[in-house]
């Protein structure tokens, strides 16, 4: 995940197109409110998505843990507001390939 390249090209709706992407994903059921778009695995919560730039992702304890110093050496993952749940600031190309790549992770962490 660190050795992503960056094009510094700051896009409004980053968040918008990986949500887009994400409703094609036949493991991910998507939810409106009227502050966020979410998505549930198997009946639990795994993104929220409230803002242009942000998401929040339910890695669960374990993986953080296990990968704790590559997510800090991203910059762009701090933890979320729950146990368990990270924050990914999405800006760019290379910032949505990351994020859609630890769902792909959490989806794995989240079937027990």
């Amino acid at each position: 995940m660190a050795v992503l390249s960056r094009t510094h090209v700051r896009s409004a709706g980053c968040v918008a197109d990986v949500a887009v992407q994400l409703t094609h994903w036949p493991d991910l059921a998507v939810s409106h409110t009227r502050r966020a778009i979410r998505f549930r695995t198997r009946g639990r919560e795994i993104i929220r998505m409230s803002g242009d730039h942000t998401a929040e992702l339910r890695l669960t304890v374990p993986v953080i843990d296990r990968w704790a110093r590559v997510l800090a050496d991203s910059h762009r993952v701090t933890p979320g507001h729950n146990a368990g749940w990270i924050r990914v600031q999405i800006e760019d190309r290379s910032d949505a390939e990351m994020f859609l790549s630890l769902v792909s992770v959490a989806l794995k962490a989240n079937q027990s």
